[in-house]
């Protein structure tokens, strides 16, 4: 029966894991409302999945918080920036899917869910790279751009990770009060070798 209640067993140890996971998703939600605070939020969630669940090297609360405060200007400067620019690409290809030509409407439809992909493969390194390493907002973006095309298939991954996870959200609702902070636990698992080039 001790062992039953040792918070290192069998039982309560993925349990916990879960509850972090929860409350970071939780955490990742409020501080993500503003949607421009989504960077600095996305910054601090993924340092807390990689130095908290990962490392056990801090505390989730401090650590989330702090992150999210020194990330709080390049991360809502970034958040603005993608999302003009995925807006303006989501507006060009409603514009060319109205147009009278159907060949224009083809386009769209063929090539912009291939850029959307590659945009967000993209994006995904960039909060990750803001929690790690101090960037201004062209470098950080340029390495990004460097990191997501020299692993390709990594970003592909973090891209479509994002998309299913996005997609549940949507379609459920529910999913959004854990599957913010699986999906950076995941992220973390593609990110954190390459990183580790670089920290080295």
């Amino acid at each position: 029966m001790k062992r039953f209640f040792d918070p290192e067993g069998l039982l309560w140890k993925p349990l916990g894991y879960i509850g972090e996971l929860f409350v970071l998703s939780l955490l990742w939600g409020i501080c993500s409302i503003l949607l421009v605070t989504a960077g600095p939020a996305t910054a601090a969630l993924y340092d807390t999945v990689v130095h908290v669940l990962r490392r056990r090297e801090d505390d989730l609360f401090p650590r989330f918080f702090r992150t999210f405060r020194a990330e709080l200007k390049g991360g809502c400067l970034s958040a603005l920036f993608w999302l003009a620019l995925l807006a303006a690409l989501y507006g060009s290809f409603r514009i060319l899917i109205g147009l009278p030509d159907p060949r224009f409407g083809m386009i769209a439809w063929v090539y912009g869910p291939v850029l959307l992909l590659l945009l967000l493969s993209v994006l995904c390194w960039v909060f990750p790279l803001l929690s790690r390493f101090t960037f201004g907002f062209a470098d950080l973006n340029r390495t990004a751009l460097r990191l997501a095309l020299g692993n390709i298939l990594r970003s592909l991954a973090a891209a479509l990770l994002t998309v299913l996870g996005a997609a549940l959200c949507w379609l459920y609702t529910t999913p959004i009060i854990f599957v913010p902070g699986i999906v950076a636990l995941l992220w973390s698992f593609l990110m954190e070798p390459v990183f580790a080039k670089y920290e080295k």
